[in-house]
């Protein structure tokens, strides 16, 4: 083999060592029917404002003490469709099934209607698909 050819084989290998290296990436999921741009748009807005998601989600679902962040691809309380997302939305979370022991009141702090109900289990789908990595926290020195 020559100097050429070993040079070539070790640029092969450590390109091919590179792509099985990276993780794959997740698909995105098709939309929900009814989930446009603009009901994501409204839905984050609702989100960081009037329906004071943000209060206990934190801004952008990045979480807080009192609830947690929404942007992985953990749920603690089921699949993470846009239909769960409207449902638990509209029945809210009582306190004993809460990991902080406070309730996620049902629609929102706001009592929303059904199309903004609709929209924030928009935005939060959205967030969410495809799932993002969930990475760990660094441990102390």
């Amino acid at each position: 083999m020559t100097a050429r050819h070993r040079r070539e084989l070790a640029a092969c290998i450590l390109i091919a060592a590179a792509a099985a290296a990276r993780p794959v990436a997740a698909q995105r999921a098709p939309r929900p029917a009814g989930v446009t741009d603009s009901t994501i748009a409204w839905g984050r807005r609702l989100f960081n404002g009037s329906a004071n998601c943000a209060a206990c989600h934190g801004v952008d679902a990045a979480g807080t003490d009192d609830g947690p962040a929404l942007t992985g691809a953990l749920w603690l309380h089921g699949p993470g469709t846009y239909d769960w997302l409207i449902q638990q939305i509209e029945a809210g979370i009582p306190a004993h099934e809460t990991w902080t022991g406070q309730p996620m009141p049902m629609r929102g702090w706001t009592n929303m209607p059904d199309e903004d109900v609709r929209a924030v289990a928009g935005y939060v789908w959205s967030i969410t698909h495809p799932p993002r990595e969930i990475r760990p926290k660094p441990r102390p020195g």
